[in-house]
């Protein structure tokens, strides 16, 4: 496979008339997701630039699965950059993104149904066929959150996607056999990433066009579906609502650590059902996979074709057991950033970093201990809220919790925690003491938090993943009311 959607043709030429994509009440069958594909590419075509010193780049601001899939597909077949913006972004900073990405097309709601029309009316005299894109040319471009608050645009060659379809395949298995499940927005990498290799395989795939937990819920009791993508957020609202999932055979998770309190409930609630997580990132794609053989603290071994080492901050290797910057090397990494960046990211002779920090144990599993930019400096104490987090999270009626730094003059920053109770579970924790107790015990009182604040629920990510940065602003605004 020389690009990201070849794939694509070879399907609609084999299986025709099979459902390939379905969104809502919408479907497309392989032979008509492969012709509007390539109508809409050749129409993109026409619209961009045909003489530039860089790779055209189409921003695809979308919020219905369907056609961002297409837009997708296209922008790539034409032999562009696909720059995946957030609907839900303000005005302000989608003007910030959108200037700083600089696109030289964007297209929107309002917008599709013209564009696509005119690729269809116009297909049929097309002319010479479009060239097919090289495997080291950039297709894709999403964003992720930067340290200064500005999203990163990180993007992405045709070989980086196509190798990681390559382990996938020999990891997962999935095949023309499976029904795909995506339960979240398409411009979180992981849904995006769902979709699109799912297709490639030749499965169908259904994308959900919001994330409802009693939707999907219901989405599975019906069968059909054999992999569900989700976060280990959207997992535990999924499990409070799901009765059946009778054709299911893999779960896979991914976005953060899935505890291992959230398995067991997966292997109650989902008998004889698969689960794994794999734990990656947006510029690095897969890093390490946890199937559960290995210890649960850890997240795995690394993935096959994938190297990890442990090292100082003067890039020396670090024994085993030692905590260190976590360095990978693969064919999965990213190629660049087009707008933002940050200090954490470093390459060296073809390894990155880009600021998480681990260790290794004698057997090769990976553990976590942080991320740089996360790290809160309490009373001279470097403290990594992760670890804070994965004790908050143990303790019984906790869905989910997050930990920052507020100002404090004595000790330059104190640990305030965001709290997400179960349902009927706030009362137990509305003192703070049990989980005051929970961190004394475990870590400490350096590391305990100060303050203990409940939220009925975390705002989250179109991708369905916390999204600190709000909630973070939501703290801070509490604590000005304290």
């Amino acid at each position: 496979m020389s690009f990201t959607g070849a794939a694509l043709a070879h399907h609609a030429a084999t299986r025709p008339g099979q459902t390939a994509l379905v969104c809502g009440g919408a479907s497309l069958t392989f032979a008509a997701l492969q012709a509007r594909v390539e109508a809409l590419a050749l129409q993109l075509h026409r619209r961009l630039p045909a003489a530039s010193s860089r790779q055209p780049r189409t921003g695809i601001l979308l919020e219905d699965p369907l056609q961002a899939l297409l837009a997708f597909f296209a922008a790539g077949r034409a032999g562009g950059i696909a720059l995946m913006l957030d609907t839900t972004w303000p005005g302000a900073l989608r003007d910030q993104i959108l200037a700083a990405s600089a696109p030289d097309l964007v297209i929107d709601a309002a917008g599709f149904p013209a564009l696509i029309a005119e690729a269809e009316e116009r297909k049929e005299t097309a002319g010479t066929p479009l060239p097919f894109p090289a495997p080291e040319d950039l297709f894709y471009a999403g964003f992720t959150s930067g340290s200064t608050g500005v999203p990163k645009g990180f993007a992405r060659t045709h070989r980086s996607w196509t190798e990681s379809f390559r382990l996938s395949a020999a990891a997962f298995g999935t095949s023309p056999q499976d029904k795909v499940l995506v339960c979240g927005g398409l411009v979180h990498s992981l849904h995006l990433y769902a979709a699109v290799e799912g297709l490639c395989a030749g499965a169908g795939v259904e994308v959900m066009p919001r994330f409802q937990p009693r939707a999907v819920a219901r989405r599975l009791a019906q069968g059909g579906t054999t992999i569900l993508y989700a976060t280990p957020t959207q997992l535990q609202l999924i499990l409070r609502e799901v009765e059946a999932a009778p054709s299911l055979r893999l779960v896979l998770s991914s976005g953060a650590k899935l505890q291992p309190e959230d398995r067991q409930m997966l292997t109650r609630r989902l008998s004889g059902v698969r689960t794994c997580e794999f734990y990656g990132a947006s510029e690095m794609s897969f890093i390490s996979l946890q199937d559960g053989t290995a210890p649960e603290a850890s997240v795995g071994r690394p993935f096959p074709g994938v190297e990890v080492e442990i090292r100082d901050g003067q890039g020396r290797v670090l024994p085993q057991g030692e905590a260190g910057h976590l360095w990978v090397r693969s064919p999965l990494l990213f190629d660049r950033y087009i707008c933002g960046g940050g200090e954490e990211v470093r390459w060296q002779d073809g390894w990155l970093t880009i600021g998480d920090r681990g260790w290794l144990d004698e057997a090769g599993n990976l553990y976590l201990a942080g991320r740089d930019k996360r790290m809160i400096n309490s009373s001279g104490l470097n403290i990594f809220p992760e670890e804070v987090e994965k004790v908050l999270r143990a303790v019984p009626g906790v869905t989910a919790a997050a930990v920052f730094g507020a100002p404090d003059r004595l000790r330059g920053q104190r640990l305030v925690a965001a709290i997400w109770p179960d349902p009927g579970a706030a009362g137990n924790l509305t003192d703070g003491g049990l989980l005051r107790r929970a961190v004394l015990t475990a870590l400490g009182r350096a590391r305990c938090p100060r303050a203990f604040l409940l939220f009925e629920a975390f705002p989250l990510t179109p991708g369905g993943k916390t999204d600190l940065p709000a909630l973070e602003r939501a703290v801070h605004a509490r604590l000005q009311t304290r």
